[in-house]
């Protein structure tokens, strides 16, 4: 398999070409100060959390303890989620193969990952996902301690697909490009 060095796109992209394939890693990591405040609210999140269990056990009046484990059970909920953003963070990355006729995307968690794949001759409306600027929610998407904010996406027989969370504005257009010119090379079955 003759590969070529990875040839970077941007500050958290990169692609690799081979004869077979065209692999494009979207890496995750955030700056220092960023993981360190992600860090400290999963610290202070976990101390909560005890601070709800402990109650939950001690206590010996029937409505507070129900309390305690309805508080427990949201917390536990937010705790996974933190967790995932966390480690997302730390190893986590989009992988996205185009190969003959097909394209798949992983996202994946250090070399863990479920690909989901896609018939190129399905994939319609290749391009960047309009965003409303002064949304609340589009500003939530784009922060660091959530994981969403896709930038890119197509649509596969009636669904639409997103990708490339959290890119700048020109990295989506640089990746939108690549993805074209792939599908364009290995398109044909």
């Amino acid at each position: 398999m003759n590969q070529s060095a990875p040839k970077f796109i941007g500050k958290r992209i990169s692609v690799v070409r081979s004869k077979e394939d065209i692999v494009i890693t979207i890496t995750q990591q955030i700056e220092r100060w960023q993981e360190a405040l992600l860090v400290g609210w999963l610290l202070a999140w976990t101390f909560c959390g005890a601070v709800f269990i402990k109650y939950a056990i001690q206590t010996t009046v029937f409505s507070d303890r129900v309390f305690f484990i309805i508080c427990t059970s949201l917390w536990a909920y937010f705790f996974v989620k933190i967790i995932k953003v966390y480690l997302w963070r730390r190893g986590g990355r989009e992988i996205i193969r185009i190969s003959k006729g097909k394209l798949s995307i992983m996202n994946a968690y250090w070399k863990r990952a479920l690909p989901e794949e896609f018939f190129i001759r399905n994939i319609f409306k290749l391009g960047i996902i309009k965003r409303d600027p002064s949304n609340f929610l589009a500003f939530l998407d784009d922060s660091f301690w959530i994981i969403g904010g896709e930038r890119v996406g197509f649509s596969y027989s009636g669904s639409k697909i997103r990708l490339g969370k959290q890119l700048e504005l020109k990295d989506a257009e640089l990746l939108v490009r690549v993805i074209e010119s792939a599908i364009r090379e290995f398109g044909k079955e």
